[in-house]
């Protein structure tokens, strides 16, 4: 069983997905348009993924209802667990990542969105780990 962790961008959304419940890994970006809670649906049943992880901005000025009507009307439509994570600076970690890794200043957006999602699972897992420990 996997875990899937959503970059919820209002063009792009970036997909992680961590298969141990221990290593998050980048996976794909998809458009958000159409039934984008259809889309990722199918993938999570691709993929055999037990739980979401939405990541949530949570910073002044931020419509954080979107990320709730979002989360709810993925987890009707799954059946699965479907968890809001705080996102804080998860695209500056990426971004930072990605240059520590020798990538271009330049990363495509789309690079930048599949790892700001596995920043956002990776801390998910960590803090569960701690929790569990």
């Amino acid at each position: 069983m996997s875990i899937i962790g959503i970059d919820l961008g209002a063009k792009r959304i970036g997909i992680a997905v961590s298969d141990s419940g221990v290593m998050a890994t980048p996976h794909s970006v998809l458009r958000n348009e159409g039934d984008i809670i259809e889309k990722l649906t199918m993938l999570g049943q691709q993929l055999d993924t037990k739980t979401f992880v939405v990541g949530v901005p949570r910073r002044p000025g931020t419509n954080e209802q979107r990320f709730h009507d979002f989360a709810e009307r993925l987890r009707q439509k799954s059946c699965k667990e479907v968890v809001l994570w705080d996102e804080s600076l998860s695209t500056v970690d990426a971004s930072e990542l990605l240059r520590a890794m020798g990538s271009s200043r330049r990363q495509s957006q789309q690079v930048i969105d599949m790892h700001a999602a596995a920043v956002i699972l990776q801390s998910w897992l960590d803090d569960r780990a701690r929790r569990m420990s």
